[in-house]
């Protein structure tokens, strides 16, 4: 097992095997169905939310997919995208909702229904840190990406994989392994990668969608980004301003893979992005990448966020040299353990 989990006494004790059947069980009698993720969607939340979306809505399923927050540029060609919406009306019932990557609830959106209206509530995910907050949790430390567990529940409900979910979770895949590059990439979700190509999926037609078509102003703002790059010995950081977005006309989603470039530095082994608070008194988000000696999760967790091992988050009220102090602080005793 990776490591233990936040919620539950060992990662074994999640018992994947056991409860994606139950999860299973859920699905096959709903009627009405609402899939969300966590705030500010990634690759791998948006894009198992919309395959799982994909395989209900063709299984004759009434879905309704929400995040309240603007959706990753380079993800907005999947399926279903076009249809999430950013509101709930007051009142809607669902026989089941599922949460896809969201580690905790206090991570999803402000609309979500609360019990009995959301119905079973189904927690899916597979980082380190997940809390147990489902009716059902089936979460697999071990699985390179959400993706992975929702291509698991479409065979589970018998539903022969069409290409639009085929590519949603490929998409998911492809985001949560760096394009196959990290070390979340293992055999079972090359396999699956395989299945999902036989399906009807073009691996260059994807790469291509996610990773080279990125808008000017995106470049624009990564070169400002860059300017700030700074390396204390083994520790790189990059700093996101407002002012950089503002002057570049772009958004908080294009900043996505930027303290990739960071980690990348001959010699780092963890990089930390600072990202300023939009409003006064909101906290700074600090994102953390480690190249797998220092557990960026647990350090992550220390301010209530979390992750895995090797990429995780949190957020921090403070100044700005107070905030980069105490994250300074923490990977300086990581990396002396």
């Amino acid at each position: 097992m990776k490591a233990i989990n936040r919620g539950v006494a060992h990662a074994r004790d999640w018992r994947p095997a056991e409860n994606l059947p139950l999860v299973v069980d859920a699905l096959r009698p709903a009627r009405r169905v609402l899939v969300t993720m966590h705030r500010g969607p990634d690759g791998d939340g948006l894009g198992s939310a919309l395959a799982l979306a994909c395989a209900l809505r063709e299984l004759g399923r009434e879905v309704t997919v929400y995040n309240p927050d603007e959706l990753p540029y380079n993800f907005r060609f999947l399926r279903g995208a076009d249809q999430v919406v950013t509101s709930l009306p007051p009142g809607a019932a669902f026989d089941v909702t599922i949460a896809t990557d969201s580690g905790s609830a206090d991570r999803l959106g402000p609309d979500l229904p609360r019990a009995p209206l959301c119905g079973v509530l189904i927690n899916l995910d597979h980082h380190i840190t997940t809390q147990p907050f489902g009716d059902i949790n089936y979460v697999d430390p071990a699985a390179a990406a959400v993706g992975v567990l929702v291509f698991k529940i479409i065979a589970g409900l018998g539903h022969p994989l069409s290409v639009d979910a085929a590519e949603c979770i490929y998409a998911s895949i492809l985001a949560d392994t760096g394009c196959f590059r990290y070390s979340s990439t293992d055999p079972e979700c090359l396999r699956i990668a395989a299945a999902l190509i036989e399906a009807g999926v073009d691996p260059w037609e994807m790469t291509v969608r996610v990773y080279e078509q990125q808008p000017l102003a995106r470049m624009m703002l990564l070169a400002e980004v860059l300017g700030t790059l700074a390396v204390q010995g083994k520790l790189a950081t990059i700093t996101i301003k407002n002012e950089m977005i503002a002057r570049t006309g772009t958004g908080a989603d294009l900043t996505d893979g930027f303290i990739n470039y960071a980690r990348s530095v001959d010699g780092v082994e963890v990089a930390a992005s600072f990202r300023e608070p939009e409003q006064q008194g909101a906290p700074w988000r600090i994102s953390f990448r480690s190249r797998g000696r220092v557990d960026v999760a647990a350090i992550a967790q220390k301010f209530g966020g979390g992750g895995h091992r090797n990429a995780a988050g949190c957020s921090i009220a403070g100044e700005e040299s107070s905030v980069r102090a105490r994250i300074a602080s923490e990977i300086e005793q990581a990396m002396n353990v």
